[in-house]
C-alpha cells in the first residue's frame, strides 16, 4: 500500500482545515501541517503555490500538497486518493 506524505498549508481558524486535519488524524495519515499566519516561510511557500498573498480570502484553504498534486479545500474522496 503506497503512502504519501502530505504538505498541509493551513490556519488554526479555518474550519475545513480543522476537518481535515482531524481526518488525517483519524486515518493515522503521514503528514505536515504549515500555520500560514505563523510561519512566514510557509506563507511564502502557500502564496507561490496560489499566485496571490489573500489566500484566505480566496477560500482555497486548506492547500494540501501531494507529489506535484495542488488540493484546495477539503474533500474526502480527493484526499483519500493519496492516502491509500
Amino acid at each position: 500500500m503506497a503512502t504519501y506524505k502530505l504538505k498541509v498549508f493551513c490556519t488554526p481558524f479555518c474550519p475545513k482545515c480543522n476537518q481535515l486535519l482531524a481526518y488525517l488524524n483519524k486515518r493515522k495519515a503521514e503528514y505536515v501541517s504549515f500555520d500560514i499566519d505563523k510561519d512566514e516561510n510557509a506563507r511564502k511557500e502557500a502564496v507561490k503555490i496560489v499566485g496571490t498573498d489573500d489566500i484566505e480570502s480566496l477560500d482555497k484553504l486548506p492547500i494540501v500538497v501531494a507529489g506535484d498534486k495542488v488540493l484546495y479545500g477539503f474533500d474526502k474522496k480527493e484526499i483519500d486518493k493519496y492516502l491509500r
